[in-house]
């Protein structure tokens, strides 16, 4: 296990949720994610108001169930694993 492998786990050993971001695995304590925590894990820091996220979503728990679109300010309940996130970002035209 690289350094990089063993501090992502770290980052999410004591968390109750696992979910995917981007392909990447992530932790939260909260089966509710909004939109703003998904975009955060994908990207840390960067809060430019010139760009938007689209944010899609699969494997969703119920009543969410499937797949779906995160918009800004919502929320969707995830499963204990296998939740995943596609976050992607565009410029304002």
């Amino acid at each position: 296990m690289t350094a990089q492998d063993q501090a992502a786990e770290a980052g999410h050993a004591n968390k109750d949720y696992e979910i995917v971001v981007n392909g990447t695995l992530a932790g939260v304590e909260r089966q509710e994610v909004s939109y703003e925590q998904v975009v955060n894990i994908a990207f840390p820091g960067q809060h430019d108001p010139n760009v938007t996220y689209s944010v899609a979503y699969r494997n969703a728990d119920a009543p969410h169930g499937g797949s779906g679109i995160l918009v800004a300010g919502g929320s969707v309940k995830v499963k204990k694993e296998g939740t995943s996130f596609n976050v992607t970002p565009s410029t304002r035209s």
